[in-house]
């Protein structure tokens, strides 16, 4: 059967009907879903030089009907879906999208099954870019074989340039373009896209983890809103689509949440029943004339003031998460290009740099401006003074220094000063967390010590509380070994001081080489004078008093260290600390030759080796000094700590007993 379209030849010339073979083939992609499919396959068959090749794209939709053809195919410029399209480019094909095979093939032949009467019927068109005012059908006839409707079209391809255009590779880009967010909508109807057997993968294109859905009833209308977030630059970021019941873009809207400094590139889909097509949209302070069926001004402007609060409400939620995301991103930036300020490595520093990273993420999140297009210069002394101000008494002021530097909306300005309030209240929770661990710590050792000496000794129990707990000789040390022989911790030293190894620290004679040091630390700080600093400190059992023989122990590990060139620079200090509960007289007498150096313990120094001997007591009293004010506004209970701890009640019957306080003690994180 010939059919003749009211159109001659001329005419399709003129009618802008696409050349590009990309954007034909979008075209009829579109055609099935607005035909109503749900799956879309688009396939390349035949192989160059041995089989015909062609292209074929097969859906699931609702097929042509053939009462219908004169008002589809028969029509140019017209069609029954003239004012209603899914598309977000173009209002519609407006009846000529069908013809766009031209821009790549010189025919088309559609196979379609449509349902009428209950009964499905299959015929096929046919028609060429020879003649394209005609096309000719087959008769519709019944058929079995089938079981739903659906249209195959199939367009012969003789151009290898065409076909590599249309490879997926060539279409991957376009077809996220156009079909991603449609899919996103439609994810929970199993809508699927399929190009040459591989399934479009919208996480590609769209960040479906910040992407959300919200239903809101105003008015007694349903309302389906859903904000999608772009991974990359669209040509129409920040828009606002209001779709019909049927997915059809009835208007489209800027919206308010542009943010281009943090690349926030965003679509909100509105969809509803209370949309139809071509509808206007009512300014907020609108107050002259808008028909739209059979509502009434007053309510239409009513329905989308509160539609549109709603909107803002959840682009602004998205918007936040995203600015998280982000936040987290640039500060790790920040940090890798030297541009934080530095803090002591150590729990008191990390707590300080936990503080600053909230802080400087929330402002982040409030106005990513303030950190926008900033050299390194700039954006360190930004950090700095941020810094400077989060250290002080007066980190209120921050709060005061952003509105100079932009103006924040009256919720912004709360939440901020609740961000300053609540980092600063935990930093100072965490604080007394650590600090309450270390007395409990402290005061088991005090009484392992000096009261379990019987079942207390070096190895089981002192040695392991210090490997754990060595921060009692300072918040800036780091263990470097623990009960290594000398030989394997000078070559970890080596390692850590990034020096080129040498074999010369193996050629350290055995007897001295073989020296076991309990305690091995380091300093990563520069102090003053751009001196690093190392402890060595030499343990002993509870019941061992500190004498010129265990001095000497200390001794003999200075004079090891010294006779290595490489580690005796000026700009090294080496401590020496030999550690007891009890120090003895002919030990102490030595004290007297280096009081003027006001270093308590100080028994010798030889250049940049210091030498000392103290007492348990002396390290207890030294960590109380640290934290002075602390433990002096603290007030802590001491008797609920050694409740805690069971060591308020009677001794120890055992070595058991201390070997299990000790290990309570080791898992104590602080």
């Amino acid at each position: 059967m010939q059919w003749q379209v009211a159109l001659n030849n001329d005419s399709f010339d003129q009618a802008g009907i696409t050349k590009d073979c990309q954007d034909a083939v979008c075209e009829y992609i579109w055609n099935s879903f607005e035909a109503g499919a749900s799956k879309v396959s688009v396939s390349i068959t035949g192989r160059p030089l041995q089989k015909a090749l062609s292209l074929v794209v097969t859906d699931n939709g609702t097929g042509i009907v053939f009462d219908n053809l004169n008002k589809t195919f028969g029509t140019f410029l017209s069609s029954l879906k003239n004012n209603a399209t899914l598309r977000l480019k173009s209002q519609s094909n407006k009846g000529k999208g069908r013809f766009s095979y031209q821009s790549f093939s010189h025919s088309a032949e559609w196979r379609t099954v449509y349902r009428t009467n209950d009964k499905l019927m299959q015929y096929t068109i046919s028609t060429n870019s020879a003649n394209r005012n005609q096309f000719t059908t087959t008769e519709p006839v019944d058929v079995t074989d089938v079981t739903e409707t659906g249209t195959t079209v199939t367009f012969s391809l003789e151009d290898s340039t065409t076909v590599d255009l249309l490879s997926f590779e060539a279409m991957k880009q376009k077809l996220l373009e156009e079909f991603a967010w449609y899919l996103f909508l439609n994810k929970d109807k199993g809508y699927i896209l399929e190009y040459t057997g591989t399934s479009l993968d919208i996480s590609e294109y769209i960040c479906t983890d910040l992407s959300r859905n919200c239903l809101y009833n105003i008015g007694n209308h349903d309302f389906s809103i859903d904000v999608v977030v772009w991974n990359s630059n669209v040509s129409n970021p920040s828009k606002i689509y209001y779709r019909t019941e049927r997915g059809e873009i009835a208007a489209t809207q800027n919206t308010s949440f542009n943010k281009n400094t943090v690349k926030f590139y965003h679509a909100v889909f509105v969809s509803s029943k209370y949309f139809v097509p071509d509808m206007l949209i009512p300014a907020e302070n609108d107050s002259g004339q808008t028909e739209m069926d059979s509502f009434s001004q007053a309510e239409q402007r009513s329905v989308f003031r509160e539609l549109n609060k709603h909107i803002r409400s959840l682009v602004a939620d998205v918007l936040k998460n995203f600015l998280v995301q982000q936040a987290d991103a640039e500060l790790s930036k920040m940090e890798q290009k030297g541009n934080f300020p530095r803090f002591a490595d150590d729990e008191y520093g990390k707590l300080r740099k936990k503080d600053f990273e909230t802080v400087t993420k929330e402002l982040y999140c409030v106005e990513p401006r303030i950190f926008h297009k900033l050299n390194d210069t700039q954006e360190k002394s930004l950090l700095g003074f941020l810094n400077l101000l989060l250290s002080s008494e007066e980190r209120e002021n921050v709060l005061q220094i952003v509105e100079q530097v932009v103006n924040l909306t009256s919720e912004q300005r709360k939440n901020f000063a609740d961000v300053l309030k609540r980092s600063q209240l935990q930093y100072i929770v965490e604080a007394i967390s650590i600090i309450e661990k270390r007395i409990s710590v402290i005061e088991a050792l005090k009484k392992i010590v000096f009261d379990y000496t019987e079942f207390a000794n070096e190895r089981d129990h002192v040695q392991k509380l210090i490997e754990q707990h060595f921060w009692l000789f300072g918040e800036q040390y780091h263990m470097l070994t623990a009960d290594k022989n000398m030989r394997v911790a000078l070559s970890e030293f080596e390692k850590i001081t990034a020096q080129e190894p040498l074999n010369d620290v193996h050629a350290i004679p055995d007897k001295e080489a073989l020296q076991r040091m309990d305690i091995f630390l380091y300093s990563q700080q520069v102090l003053n004078n751009n001196e690093s600093e190392m402890l060595i400190v030499e343990l002993k059992a509870p019941h061992v008093k500190l004498s010129i023989d265990v001095f000497n122990q200390i001794v003999r590990y200075a004079n090891t260290i010294r006779k290595e060139p490489r580690f005796t620079g000026s700009s090294r200090l080496w401590k020496f600390y030999a550690v007891c509960a009890e120090v003895e007289d002919d030990v102490k007498v030595k004290y007297k030759n280096f009081e003027h150096h006001g270093k308590k313990g100080l028994v010798d120094i030889i250049e940049n080796f210091e030498l000392y001997a103290l007492s348990w007591d002396d390290i207890f009293q030294a960590f109380e000094a640290r934290h002075s004010f602390l433990l002096g506004k603290l007030k802590l209970d001491y008797s609920q700590i050694e409740a805690e701890l069971g060591i308020a009640e009677k001794p120890p019957a055992s070595k058991a007993d201390v070997t299990a306080l000790t290990q309570k003690l080791v898992a104590i994180n602080t």
